[in-house]
């Protein structure tokens, strides 16, 4: 009997009215498990719950089957051979639950608890259910009717993003953030703006005029409901967003050109000359990230460090194999520069000389008629007040602000979704991200 005290203490069972008679192990569904058979004392007077009468008798027995946590790396049940009571006054069949289990369930608190923890980790549920014992519908069950974490409120500085979700709002969802603490503050359904806004809306007029920056992209949905609910606050697009306009306007560029070398080598009969047009194709496409590395982020290390060149057979620096390229073609070396222009006013502009620095990138890009910067040119026009809000500097950060935070919660979005094979339920989807970035937790049962 001593043994069986001790096992029971070191398995945690608080339950003192439960007494472990005897320990196997059997083999449940080709897994090994551990079988607790107890049963229950009764040490005080029973009475009907119906009546109050305590003229009562027992009626028989049955085996209740209870799942319990893990006990000696392996899952267990707990069978317990249970009296079932009768009243003799009104004649209701009754019987007595122990504490370590809700009536009506064969799955015990404490491995609700540990199904609880476990979804705190990235992993699926199929995985905590295989891993705990218990089947996925009702880790699931039990996590969608005892967590519900509410919408944070919304702090000094907001981000706002979106991430491929696929709900049945539209295809993506919407998230919000505070980049000084870490938390996600909501996730949103639908990033449309009829929706955003009737949901910023809903939030009383003193917390959101209390908002004094959002970073956002230059999706023009956000910049409308700023502007029209966050009335204190300085509208920040994000530094990342508007420098890959530029990137993406030369890179088509580059494109363009190498297709344009392609198209006219195979109309070239002269062999020397197909054989160099092609070469100047083929390294436009082998080291089209070297021709978007910008200059002034990188050291002078990498672009002076000598790499192989299959096409040339030996050894050049970056900066050779660049220049070899852009000199190729007059216009993609003029929208090289303009590039690495951008790059130079995104690293050593401040918000005070903002305007005639990017003026000035502004007018040479309008001067060199390359056409694939001409989209480029007229968001920078439409965005200019909050491209310059992106140069302010946060006194208590000290540095810029910018959407990189929440960049990083989307990577943790789309890994909570890849590693649970997707969600169906949006609501559950919500429930596991902010559970996981933030680690709160509201119960549903809790007050």
């Amino acid at each position: 009997m001593d043994n069986l005290y001790y096992t029971k203490n070191y398995i945690n069972i608080q339950d003192y009215n439960l007494r472990i008679l005897s320990t196997t192990t059997e083999f449940i569904k080709n897994i090994k498990t551990v079988i607790f058979n107890c049963e229950l004392v009764d040490e005080n007077i029973i009475s009907c719950p119906d009546c109050g009468s305590v003229s009562i008798k027992i009626k028989d027995y049955y085996v209740r089957k209870i799942k319990y946590v893990e006990c000696f790396g392996l899952p267990s049940i707990i069978k317990i051979r249970q009296k079932r009571f009768i009243c003799k006054d009104c004649h209701k069949t009754f019987n007595l639950s122990p504490n370590i289990v809700n009536k009506g369930s064969s799955i015990s608190i404490p491995l609700k608890m540990k199904i609880l923890q476990e979804s705190k980790e990235k992993q699926s549920f199929k995985y905590i259910s295989n891993k705990l014992g218990v089947s996925i519908t009702s880790s699931i069950s039990l996590f969608s009717n005892s967590i519900d974490v509410s919408r944070n409120t919304l702090t000094e500085i907001i981000c706002i993003d979106e991430f491929k979700a696929n709900t049945n709002q539209g295809k993506f969802a919407f998230i919000l953030g505070d980049p000084l603490s870490g938390d996600i503050l909501d996730i949103l359904p639908s990033r449309k703006q009829e929706y955003i806004y009737s949901y910023f809306n809903q939030i009383p007029k003193e917390e959101r005029f209390s908002v004094k920056y959002v970073v956002s992209d230059m999706f023009e949905s956000y910049r409308t409901v700023v502007r029209e609910l966050f009335v204190n606050a300085i509208h920040i697009a994000d530094r990342f967003h508007w420098i890959r306009c530029a990137t993406e306007s030369f890179n088509r560029l580059r494109i363009t050109t190498m297709k344009y070398y392609i198209k006219k080598a195979e109309t070239t009969k002269d062999i020397d000359e197909r054989r160099e047009l092609n070469l100047y194709a083929k390294l436009m496409k082998n080291y089209y990230k070297l021709l978007l590395a910008n200059k002034y982020r990188k050291e002078d290390i990498y672009f002076n460090t000598e790499i192989y060149v299959p096409s040339f057979k030996k050894n050049c620096t970056r900066q050779e194999i660049i220049e070899f390229i852009i000199n190729s073609d007059p216009e993609l070396e003029e929208g090289y520069i303009l590039l690495q222009n951008l790059y130079k006013l995104s690293v050593l502009t401040n918000y005070d000389n903002f305007n005639d620095n990017m003026n000035e990138w502004i007018n040479s890009a309008r001067e060199s008629k390359i056409k694939e910067f001409e989209k480029t040119l007229v968001t920078y026009r439409s965005w200019f007040k909050e491209i310059r809000n992106s140069f302010i500097v946060h006194p208590i950060t000290n540095k810029m602000l910018s959407n990189g935070y929440m960049e990083g919660k989307n990577n943790l979005c789309k890994a909570i979704k890849r590693v649970g094979f997707g969600y169906k339920n949006f609501k559950l989807l919500r429930n596991r991200i902010m559970l996981i970035s933030n680690n709160k937790t509201i119960l549903k049962n809790e007050e």
